[in-house]
């Protein structure tokens, strides 16, 4: 019975040493047991500074972490919902489950032909993960993704995100720009001009004109000059409607694009600041619905040219429709214009 007990200490104290060494070992490492080709979560998103994404059919999109912003292809600002989804993405990515033998073949094939390539940069460019990303199971429950060197795929999803993960991989430029057509200070407006080429009076022109100083004029030499004072403050709001302007969309590939942009537009708004830099968007109702009440029509949304070619956009009605006021508005009621 002595020799039992003596046995049975001994295994006891042989179970705690092994769990202290285990747990100091954990602490050591941080806690985490999952082993490197299954952790695909950068828990620091703030720590990145540049974003590699890649496919086989070679297109490709880098971001790179600017003061205040994101860059894309060194070119244009990145869309901020766009980026922070994918930061979110990388946060919160984990493991779902690791496939059978037999679902292998399947996922490797898919990985390897339609992969998306990830690259996640931090701080002196060190390279903080470096995977791809494949299909998606029958389900579109789980997505799959390998570490790059890795033998072992693996599917892997957000645990409170119902839905695949690779089309927040996304690639082309009309996902990735910035959809801003205006974001400008209403002190760092210097100029504003809305021209309706089919409604002439309706066309004017505000210029700062000194410190919170600004005149509004008729934008065709053709329109009588308002006689009635100028509505104080007006202006001032007018140019508040130009801190944010987005567009719904892009829509580059649009193959109506080139014929729509031959035709007179509904409104032509150009924006000067202070510093001289000029931007001149061009306005065509797309989208017309009839009010069920009266049968009057009313505009939706608009395709949307910004200086020349730069970009051709959705915009919303609802949005812009802020800044097509005319120029009777900016004055006093009993406007008493000179008319013809």
């Amino acid at each position: 019975m002595k020799r039992t007990w003596l046995l049975v200490a001994l295994f006891l104290l042989l179970g705690i040493g092994v769990f202290y060494t285990v747990q100091y070992k954990n602490k050591q490492s941080g806690g985490s047991r999952v082993s490197w080709d299954m952790d695909f979560a950068v828990r620091d998103t703030a720590a990145i500074t540049r974003i590699f994404l890649a496919d086989r059919k070679g297109r490709s999109a880098t971001l790179v972490r600017k003061d205040g912003y994101w860059l894309y292809n060194n070119t244009h600002k990145a869309r901020p919902t766009a980026v922070q989804t994918l930061l979110e993405t990388m946060h919160n990515i984990n493991v779902r489950y690791l496939p059978t033998k037999a679902a292998e073949p399947a996922m490797i094939k898919s990985l390897a032909a339609e992969g998306i390539k990830v690259e996640i940069y931090g701080k002196d460019n060190a390279l903080l993960k470096n995977y791809y990303v494949g299909g998606v199971t029958s389900d579109e429950m789980g997505t799959y993704m390998i570490m790059e060197g890795a033998e072992q795929p693996y599917v892997v999803h957000i645990p409170t995100f119902v839905g695949q993960l690779r089309v927040r991989y996304m690639l082309g430029d009309d996902n990735w720009r910035d959809r801003t057509v205006f974001s400008e200070k209403a002190e760092d407006i210097q100029f504003v001009s809305v021209e309706y080429p089919q409604q002439k009076s309706a066309s004017f022109e505000l210029e700062k004109v000194g410190n919170a100083a600004y005149e509004v004029r008729p934008f065709f030499s053709t329109t009588p000059t308002s006689k009635s004072p100028q509505r104080k403050g007006v202006a001032e709001a007018y140019l508040l409607q130009f801190e944010r302007l987005v567009a719904e969309a892009y829509e580059t590939t649009n193959p109506v694009k080139d014929s729509v942009m031959a035709l007179v537009p509904f409104a032509v708004v150009t924006l000067t600041k202070t510093d001289s830099t000029t931007k001149r968007v061009r306005f065509w109702p797309v989208s017309i619905e009839e009010n069920v009440d009266d049968g009057s029509a009313f505009i939706i949304r608009y395709f949307t040219d910004v200086n020349n070619g730069e970009a051709f956009m959705l915009t919303q009605h609802h949005v812009f429709g802020p800044i097509f006021r005319d120029y009777p508005s900016f004055f006093s009621k009993g406007d008493t214009r000179m008319r013809n």
